[in-house]
């Protein structure tokens, strides 16, 4: 190669990794799933600084970033002092969300974005005891990569099996009043990863009919728990989707969905 391709080539990565970073965008740039995902992401996945949680100190720990035109997360920084470990643990949380790019018009461009990770002892406690079956025993067993697969040597599947999702969601879900008294009917295909330790998190609509619909088929799915998938031995991040079908002959007089 010539000394001139080399020129090029060192140019041209150079343009790439400065990549100009808009300040005044149409659409900001957001994780996946949006605050829910976010707020839900950190309850079932943070784990307190056991130093600091004997201490009970609490933080609100803003995180900085710059993300790419194609979403990748680059410059990561933080704008006020904190302790080491809440920084630490706040970096792996960011490694766990998939962010949409802000965009000028339709055109994807670089802008800084933050997350804030509210961390409180108290809050904490209430976390774990939610997180139920799903609370790790042992963390060598976790995949660290945050690879997100899409095959494995096992499949994720509903902690009480397949077969018992349905009745799960029959039972469960809420039909939006306002759908209801419009005879709106639908599917709302859920797009998710099903994290190590059973939860979800990134969660998208890849089919929906109606807003309030797919709000409700976020809020069920958030309810659902997990046997991870697995592979080489690890229980690791896997790609998976799941139809929610709003169905008005399901519905029983006080709104829930009937399996009957």
């Amino acid at each position: 190669m010539t000394r001139l391709s080399l020129l090029f080539l060192f140019l041209t990565s150079f343009a790439i990794a400065q990549e100009k970073i808009e300040t005044t965008v149409d659409v900001a740039a957001k994780a996946r799933g949006g605050k829910e995902d976010v707020d839900y992401v950190f309850q079932s996945q943070v784990i307190y600084p056991e130093a600091l949680l004997k201490q009970k100190i609490a933080e609100d720990v803003a995180i900085y970033f710059t993300v790419s035109s194609k979403g990748e997360v680059k410059d990561i920084s933080f704008k006020q002092a904190y302790d080491e470990a809440f920084k630490e643990e706040a970096k792996r949380l960011l490694r766990y969300f998939i962010f949409e790019p802000a965009k000028i018009g339709a055109t994807p461009v670089a802008s800084t974005s933050f997350l804030l990770f509210k961390f409180n002892p108290d809050s904490y406690r209430k976390f774990t005891k939610a997180r139920g079956f799903v609370i790790p025993k042992d963390q060598a067993l976790f995949d660290t990569s945050f690879v997100i697969h899409e095959r494995a040597d096992k499949s994720p599947e509903y902690y009480k099996g397949d077969n018992a999702l349905p009745e799960f969601i029959l039972s469960n879900l809420e039909y939006p009043d306002l759908a209801a008294r419009q005879n709106i009917q639908g599917t709302v295909v859920v797009s998710f990863i099903v994290e190590p330790n059973g939860t979800l998190s990134n969660m998208i609509a890849e089919k929906e009919f109606n807003q309030l619909c797919t709000a409700e088929a976020f809020r069920i799915m958030r309810e659902t728990k997990w046997k991870p998938a697995e592979k080489n031995g690890k229980k690791v991040r896997y790609k998976s989707k799941y139809p929610i079908v709003f169905n008005l002959n399901n519905i029983n007089k006080d709104n829930s969905m009937s399996g009957q």
